[in-house]
């Protein structure tokens, strides 16, 4: 069993993956300008920092991805949280459509779309965020086109998207699928109306397998946007007292979809910290080719930051000195999803559509102005 597979170019998710047990599937984007002004959006089923969902699964327990559908949305102001929701729905408030073309998603009153057709990917999602008592409505119109991406490594297809699929179903699946590419986001809240214009990245990863089984240590993935193409970093490491061996992945994607694997690439993590909630973290990281320095990635643009996640707005500079791009980085420790002793910080951070969420959820979500004030007016309706 392997820590990660990547697959074809376009290839998309099995709805199966909806009923494997402990398994997840999930989709990212993210949009980010040269001043750190961007967002991040994910849309899943079984995300695995759902409180409870990894718990049940290391009892024995394991609900299926499709019992726990969310969407997660973050932005960002000059490198700066402003925004955050993740917010869990029942399932008769979700659909996912599989089709020639591509995929299409309902949650709730939120539409989003990622499709390849004549050689272009394009992305549409429109979110309507209305989370009562948290800021009020929050909606994200956001739009992306780009050369589908193409790999040497997989031999040309043109089987739809629907029939480019892994059977048996993956332990651990990615893939990215638009890069290098522009994007455009319109946001518009109580606090105004924001357009965004930068560099776009979307992927998406799934498994059969629950994270916290397939054998990694520390997970460590970052995305640059550099002057003509993408730059992708995937580095597991292994678990295991004294565990050398480690997956490396660096894929650069051009403007035109056309992806190099960089296989003489190298990731070294400078002094490491912990964060307060006790995660390991690396503020500096170096991308080498042959000993020879290519990049320093710079993470202090740290936009969230918890036990067993932290993600940064990076930025690049190359080897001499001078800025080249910026990006998003993650950090994650899988063996600390879902732990006890974290789990009522958690709860606080997660909106159910229900309105089974913790009293504390107006203080973490929602808009980052009147959190506070937010926070008061919920204490006091609850008497």
């Amino acid at each position: 069993m392997g820590m990660i597979e990547v697959s074809a170019p376009g290839s998309g998710l099995s709805p199966a993956l909806l009923n494997s047990a402990g398994g997840f599937a999930w989709w990212y984007l993210d949009l980010v300008d040269a001043q750190g002004n961007g967002l991040v959006i994910i849309w899943s089923f079984g995300l695995p920092f759902l409180p409870g969902y990894a718990a049940s699964a290391r009892r024995g327990q394991a609900q299926t991805p499709g019992s726990r559908p969310s969407l997660n949305v973050a932005t960002y102001c000059q490198g700066k949280a402003d925004y955050y929701l993740l917010q869990e729905f029942d399932i008769e408030d979700v659909s996912w459509t599989t089709g020639d073309h591509g995929d299409n998603w309902r949650f709730g009153p939120s539409t989003l779309a990622s499709e390849e057709r004549d050689g272009e990917r394009r992305v549409r999602l429109e979110l309507h965020l209305d989370v009562p008592g948290h800021g009020g409505l929050t909606e994200i119109a956001l739009e992306a086109c780009g050369p589908a991406r193409s790999d040497a490594n997989w031999p040309a297809t043109d089987a739809p998207a629907s029939l480019r699929q892994h059977d048996p179903l993956p332990d651990h699946d990615w893939t990215p699928l638009l890069a290098a590419s522009l994007g455009r986001a319109m946001i518009r809240n109580r606090e105004g109306t924001r357009r965004l214009e930068g560099r776009v990245y979307h992927d998406r990863n799934g498994g059969q397998r629950a994270m916290h089984d397939l054998g990694i240590d520390i997970w460590v993935w970052g995305r640059i946007a550099l002057p003509n193409s993408e730059l992708i970093y995937y580095v597991l490491d292994a678990k295991g007292s004294g565990a050398a061996r480690s997956e490396a992945i660096f894929l650069e994607i051009g403007a035109d979809g056309s992806t190099t694997h960089h296989r003489d690439y190298q990731l070294v993590r400078a002094k490491g910290r912990r964060n307060l909630g006790g995660l390991r973290w690396w503020p500096t990281m170096h991308v080498l080719q042959r000993g020879q320095l290519l990049f320093e990635l710079d993470h202090s643009d740290v936009v969230d930051s918890g036990p067993f996640y932290m993600r940064s707005v990076l930025r690049a500079l190359g080897a001499d000195g001078q800025p080249v791009g910026r990006g998003i980085s993650e950090v994650c420790d899988p063996d600390r999803i879902d732990l006890a002793i974290h789990r009522p910080l958690v709860r606080m951070r997660v909106h159910h559509q229900s309105g089974d969420h913790s009293l504390w959820t107006p203080l973490f979500c929602g808009t980052r102005g009147g959190r506070v004030r937010r926070m008061l007016q919920s204490l006091l309706a609850r008497g």
